[in-house]
């Protein structure tokens, strides 16, 4: 009697039922069973993957499909699953073989098509990912999930407004999709929709509330809106459901280090590298931790050597040139800036942050067109507004100004942003002489980003200043000069421009760096990171001030000579000539630092800006300082101006060299003759080219924005008078006799 031959088939698919019903255990005692009726038979095989898969066992499943496509190499299902197992096991390349070769097989298979795409995406190549999308839509054009994969990749390709188009094509098809719906509310903050931004948002995570990446797109979007509580709670419900995310791990580091604990954010992006080595955007964030820590020579270097590996990363460049700019690499930072906007060509923000740094560093007529190009990509972008608003004061539109009214109308800025806005606003009606609503805006402003820095940190202790300055006094005696008498460095090239910043100092630097043998190095805190090296350098734990007692020749000639050699190497780089006989190092806080500065160059020039320090604190109560604590609270720049006034009384009387001090009013009214002092006491000849100081092509480091394009001006002279109404608080300290 001839028996017939066994058929698998029936018992496969009760398998397979029980498989998608999630019932793996009893799949898996089918499954063990057929194989060892059928152990060559692919259909049994490919059920024993899918079970592997399911069971996060990406390399048995592996092995079981090449043995499957052993059996029957024309399964396109046993290829596209392969692809999945490769794609599990990290073998991008491998995966791309198996899909392409599924579609090969049955070119109308969607979830090949997917595949291919989601595979291309994960390896970056976002245009091949495009192409594998477009051929899924056309494949099924009723499927949601293609339209909405493709726009990923135009996201990553920086087209914004079609990956926009694209989710919400997605959603046209399918509303409640939530890959789509959270997606697409990350990209809305980036043309200005921030209220649909967050209720999409919030609505992908109530589509589904057990989806790690849908809390962590929430997130996102509460963090830039500097809800950074809401942020933090969003990524704590992400974490219980992927806790070994580095993305998400990142982003919490992100937060902590917004707040100012760069202990707290560097632990979470170790965290994020144990869990993916070599991630790209964790190693930028780590790097900006930094240049946080005050270390932008280090994060130069850590930013430049990630560039070098992936000059395509966005992130990268724009981290390299945030720490070029406080490293005072300004064409540096600005050329990392244009890479950066390049790279995201409708990032709106990376515009922005490149027009303040071409402001900043003199070069206002490009700002002004980066800032109207991030304008044009979205209208309602604050950086960008304020940006104008700083640079053209009162010849900004008034369209412009109104729009920045109605921000302020808006509910979805926060302190930051609205903060941002009032500077703007308080600089438009400076300029157009409307000094009482100038004024009400800089309350504003100071107020709200006090608050707004508060939270993140920051704080400012003038007791604690008060007694760094005594220390200081107390340190650098008359006997200590005569103690250090010869040994430094006898250099002539070094002139040091000190004083309060909004003091003059930039003005000062730009007239002596337009003399054919001088070279401006723009801010650099040379001084400042040599003096603090001194504990280090001595073995000791105390303040730099304390170590000075026992500081002796070998250490006052090493440090003075890295000095120097920065020097050297910046005029170098500038492609300097043997011409440049004065190198002006312009730093307005070492003024603190004077007695360390001719302690270790005796032969170099001192120049020390002064102006009528109401005037002074009116200037820097106005502007937006990034990192300058003392300047948004009226009693704090009182008395930081008190120990900045006893501290330089102090030089006067113990300095071993003479000082140079030029009053910016004398400035404005005699130019001609203030510079000839300036060139007499560097000791160079008279230059014509001193007095067209603003047509000097140079870019700097300044917080002036357009004052080194400009001649000089009258209108800053007694300006503090227009606001006396509101500066009770720091005329009370200053006293008002002056």
């Amino acid at each position: 009697m001839t028996h017939p031959t066994p058929d698998p088939r029936q018992r496969l698919e009760a398998a397979f039922e029980d498989l998608r019903a999630g019932r793996t255990k009893e799949a898996q005692q089918a499954a063990d069973g057929l194989r060892r009726t059928f152990p060559d038979h692919a259909g049994v095989r490919n059920l024993l993957a899918l079970i592997a898969l399911d069971q996060q066992a990406p390399q048995r499943a592996a092995q079981h499909l090449e043995h499957a496509i052993r059996l029957d190499p024309r399964e396109p299902i046993y290829h596209c699953n392969l692809g999945e197992a490769r794609r599990a096991l990290q073998e991008m390349d491998k995966a791309i073989e198996s899909f392409r070769q599924a579609l090969a097989l049955k070119p109308d298979y969607l979830t090949a098509a997917l595949n291919l795409g989601s595979a291309y995406f994960a390896t970056k190549n976002y245009a091949a990912a495009l192409a594998a999308f477009d051929r899924a839509i056309e494949i099924s054009p009723a499927n949601a999930l293609a339209p909405a994969y493709r726009a990923d990749a135009l996201r990553e390709l920086g087209q914004l407004r079609e990956a926009i188009h694209g989710y919400e094509e997605a959603l046209e098809i399918d509303p409640d999709l939530p890959h789509a719906v959270g997606n697409l509310g990350l990209l809305l903050l980036g043309v200005g929709q921030p209220e649909r931004a967050v209720e999409l948002a919030r609505r992908a995570t109530e589509l589904e509330p057990h989806s790690g990446t849908a809390w962590m797109n929430l997130g996102n979007v509460l963090r830039s809106l500097d809800r950074l509580e809401e942020a933090m709670d969003a990524f704590a419900q992400a974490q219980e459901k992927m806790p070994d995310s580095a993305e998400l791990c990142t982003l919490i580091g992100g937060i902590w280090q917004e707040t100012d604990d760069l202990i707290q954010a560097e632990s979470w992006y170790e965290k994020a590298l144990e869990a993916e080595p070599g991630r790209l955007e964790t190693r930028c964030a780590l790097a900006s931790t930094v240049a946080a820590a005050g270390d932008s020579t280090a994060a130069v270097e850590e930013f430049r050597q990630i560039v070098a590996e992936h000059p395509e990363s966005f992130e990268a460049q724009l981290g390299l040139g945030n720490a070029l700019w406080e490293e005072g690499e300004a064409e540096g930072a600005v050329a990392a800036m244009r890479a950066a906007a390049a790279l995201r060509p409708e990032n709106a923000g990376a515009l922005a942050s490149l027009a303040s740094i071409q402001a900043s560093a003199g070069d206002v007529e490009e700002a002004n067109a980066s800032n109207r190009a991030a304008l044009a990509i979205n209208p309602r972008c604050i950086p960008a507004l304020s940006n104008l608003a700083l640079n053209l004061r009162g010849k900004l539109p008034e369209a412009d100004a109104h729009t920045m009214e109605d921000l302020l109308a808006a509910k979805w800025p926060r302190q930051g942003a609205r903060a941002s806005v009032h500077f703007g606003l308080a600089h438009y009606w400076d300029g157009r002489k409307e000094y009482v609503r100038a004024g009400e805006h800089a309350v504003a402003a100071n107020a709200l980003h006090s608050e707004f820095k508060r939270e993140r940190g920051w704080h400012y202790e003038p007791v604690e200043y008060e007694q760094h300055i005594g220390q200081l006094i107390s340190a650098f005696s008359p006997e200590f000069f005569r103690r250090t008498q010869g040994m430094g460095r006898d250099s002539e090239a070094p002139v040091f421009i000190v004083g309060m910043p909004r003091s003059g100092t930039t003005l000062t630097e730009q007239i002596l760096a337009s003399h054919p043998h001088v070279f401006g190095a723009g801010e650099r805190n040379f001084a400042g990171r040599v003096f603090h090296s001194l504990p280090a350098l001595l073995d000791r734990t105390t303040e730099s001030a304390e170590c000075l007692t026992d500081v002796g020749a070998a250490e006052i000639r090493a440090l003075a000579d890295w000095h120097l050699e920065q020097l050297q190497t910046l005029v170098e780089k500038a492609g300097g000539s043997k011409s440049v006989e004065r190198i002006v190092d312009k730093m307005p806080d070492n003024y603190s630092l004077l007695g360390w500065i001719v302690t270790a160059f005796p032969k170099a020039r001192i120049i020390h800006c002064r102006r009528d320090v109401r005037d002074v604190a009116v200037s820097c109560w106005m502007t937006p300082f990034k990192e300058i604590r003392w300047a948004f609270d009226l009693r704090h720049i009182g008395q930081r101006i008190l120990q900045y006034e006893r501290i330089m009384e102090h030089w006067r009387k113990v300095l071993p060299v003479p000082m140079l001090e030029i009053d910016y009013e004398e400035t404005v009214a005699d130019q001609a003759g203030q510079t000839r002092r300036l060139l007499d006491f560097v000791g160079l000849p008279w230059d014509d080219a001193c007095l067209e100081f603003h047509r000097t092509e140079r870019l700097v480091r300044t917080a002036s924005v357009t004052q080194v394009r400009q001649p000089i001006y009258k209108r800053s002279l007694e300006r503090w008078r227009h606001y006396e109404p509101v500066l009770g608080p720091l005329l009370e300290i200053l006293g008002t006799g002056r």
